[in-house]
């Protein structure tokens, strides 16, 4: 492993060991953990979250307003049976981590 990948591996595991219990309301600390967690996923390459983003996709910016928590989380994980056809499943990311950025996103008002 080179060092650029190994550097990116320990900052994932961090990131991964730092993320709150689901179903927690979002604090600092998991809003952290749900914003690193969108970076390393390439969200923003789509779309866009407090103008901060790509305007491929959706606006994210008061997507809480517009769905549940849960419907954002299938969303996340079955993007196909929301008609979101041009959307990647992100159904092999851990639980947790697609919990701490549904959680995320619905605070997003």
């Amino acid at each position: 492993m080179n060092i650029n990948a190994t550097i990116t591996f320990f900052l994932l595991l961090a990131v991964l060991l730092s993320v709150p219990s689901p179903g927690r309301a979002t604090d600092a600390g998991s809003e952290t953990a749900a914003l690193e967690l969108i970076h390393a996923l390439g969200c923003k390459g789509c779309h866009m979250i407090k103008q901060n983003g790509s305007a491929l996709a959706a606006d994210l910016t008061m997507i809480g307003s517009r769905m549940t928590v849960e419907q954002i989380y299938q969303t996340l994980t079955a993007p196909e049976a929301s008609r979101k056809e041009f959307m990647p499943s992100y159904n092999s990311v851990p639980e947790q981590d697609l919990r701490t950025i549904s959680n995320y996103l619905y605070q997003l008002r």
